[in-house]
């Protein structure tokens, strides 16, 4: 790892609260995805966004 490589905690630390809030919700629709095959989240994605970054 070179001085300029961080790792995925440095990232989400420096995170804001509206950039934290926003990960986790992709990560709970990426998680509820897993649970179906055929789900497609880019409507519940692009809602998620607007609700945080009107």
């Amino acid at each position: 790892m070179t001085s300029t490589d961080r790792t995925e905690e440095q990232v989400v630390q420096e995170l804001n609260e509206a950039e934290r809030a926003l990960l986790k919700r992709v990560l709970e629709l990426e998680r509820a995805k897993l649970h179906v095959s055929a789900y497609d989240a880019t409507d519940d994605l692009l809602a998620a966004v607007k609700e945080i970054i009107p």
